[in-house]
């Protein structure tokens, strides 16, 4: 690693080695955390760049600091997703969505659609098989809420188009996954694609009556038995939509949108304004949410982006 040479000097005889272990790491993470976005937001520009930047650098296509085979960064990272797709299941304005939501319903179908269909006609013109093509499609049609800490800091989580936004994202992300799983299945494991859709299905509407009804009726309880302890509380809502992704995944169904329904399951439960909704957030801006950032730049690597057929495809 280019960190590990230029850390490990020789100081009067006594050598001293690169720093390593599971310390150095959340050093680093936190040092960028806390240096990253204040410096882009100097340069005006989003604080959200300078997280992917610093993950970037310190990741393995960079300098290295923190190697090819950490697997601490993803892990914290797709735990930071997780965190953030529950947040806005959280933070919802159910009553919003519900006069819109055909607005909702029409905008997360041509988000879908239009790059799923685009995506494959490009595989197509690039003499794609059939199954590379429709993969090809569902990649550009799933989105991840990027921004959307930068929106709810700037108080527009309640926004309709906001609402739209979240609730899109999870149809397409559902959708393209479904695609994901048929294509892997008939390709991979031989199964029919009836067959995969059907397990599909299945796992959403149990995962459904899982967040929906028990979740609630559970959390419920334990608020009423373990009293107003912000601690346990807190911790109470994180075992919620840790619960519903690992079911999620179970069924065949993606964790971010099992610990999104249990952000919904729990909407009614935590009142944005309240103390339980302060530590939720506090927690997700300040670790979670970012440290998902710093592990999206983590996995840059700009050499695979200038190649030529990335370049085409792009194109």
């Amino acid at each position: 690693m280019i960190a590990s040479h230029l850390l490990s000097l020789p100081i009067g005889g006594i050598t001293v080695n690169s720093p390593t272990g599971p310390a150095w790491e959340f050093l680093v993470l936190f040092l960028v955390v806390i240096i990253g976005p204040p410096l882009l937001e100097r340069a005006l520009l989003p604080g959200i760049i300078g997280l992917l930047v610093g993950g970037f650098l310190i990741g393995p296509n960079g300098l290295e600091v923190i190697g090819a085979g950490n697997t601490a960064v993803p892990e914290l990272g797709q735990l930071g997703l997780l965190y953030l797709m529950f947040v806005a299941g959280v933070e919802l304005d159910l009553g919003i969505v519900r006069i819109h939501r055909r607005a909702v319903l029409l905008f997360g179908v041509l988000a879908f659609s239009v790059p799923m269909v685009l995506g494959s006609v490009v595989g197509f013109a690039l003499h794609w098989s059939a199954p590379a093509a429709f993969l090809l499609g569902s990649l550009m049609a799933s989105h991840t809420l990027l921004v959307y800490p930068a929106v709810r800091n700037a108080g527009l989580a309640g926004h309709r188009a906001v609402a739209a936004a979240v609730g899109a994202t999870v149809l397409t992300d559902t959708a393209s996954l479904v695609v994901l799983a048929v294509v892997s299945g008939s390709q991979l494991q031989g199964g029919s694609t009836a067959t995969v859709i059907l397990q599909v299905a299945i796992g959403l509407v149990v995962l459904a009556a899982f967040s929906f009804v028990l979740l609630p009726r559970l959390v419920r309880l334990a608020f009423r038995y373990l009293g107003t302890d912000r601690v346990v509380r807190y911790l109470l809502a994180v075992a919620s939509f840790l619960a519903a992704a690992t079911l999620a995944d179970s069924m065949g169904v993606e964790g971010i949108v099992g610990a999104f329904f249990a952000g919904l399951g729990l909407n009614r439960l935590v009142p944005n304004e309240g103390p339980l909704m302060e530590r939720i957030d506090f927690f997700g801006s300040a670790v979670f949410v970012p440290i998902f950032l710093v592990s999206v730049g983590f996995l840059l690597d700009p050499s695979v982006m200038a190649q030529g057929e990335t370049l085409k495809l792009a194109a």
